[in-house]
């Protein structure tokens, strides 16, 4: 192979190259602007008038902190077509040291970590009634399995 054929070839690859690396980064970025509430952030306040659940992950379970300070494991309920907002971090327990979990619902477009000594926020608005699952997507452990279960969404 001549040395301008080699080097037509290798300016080709890198035009190809550069033209999916810069489509990737245009689909990611419409693809978070059509879903801001997907997107965690560290907000110590969450919005006014939210109805606000806070989540710990320890090693293997999720537990939920209603505003009336009841709690629930491993399933959580939400009222419809109201704001909700999760605060979430994760802890130590007798079974393991507070590891990275990530909560994922995915009927909810929501995802968000759970990271040791910090609280991550994010917000949604349930629409429709029903179960929806949740689970961890962040591999944490022997039982990463176990750390699934169900949202209820009920009328208020």
């Amino acid at each position: 192979m001549s040395d301008k054929k080699g080097r037509n070839l290798e300016i080709y690859f890198m035009a190809a190259v550069i033209v999916i690396l810069f489509s990737s980064a245009v689909m990611n970025y419409v693809e978070m602007s059509e879903h801001p509430n997907a997107v965690a952030t560290d907000a110590p306040t969450p919005p006014a008038g939210s109805y606000v659940i806070h989540v710990v992950a320890t090693q293997w379970e999720w537990t939920f902190i209603y505003p009336n300070n009841t709690t629930s494991a491993g399933a959580f309920s939400v009222p419809v077509n109201r704001e909700i907002t999760l605060i979430v971090t994760s802890m130590p327990s007798e079974q393991g040291p507070g590891v990275i979990h990530d909560l994922y619902i995915p009927q909810m477009d929501v995802q968000v970590y759970a990271v040791p000594g910090q609280n991550n926020s994010v917000t949604f608005e349930p629409t429709h009634t029903g179960s929806y699952y949740f689970e961890c997507v962040e591999y944490c452990g022997e039982y990463h399995y176990e750390m699934r279960g169900y949202m209820e969404v009920v009328a208020q």
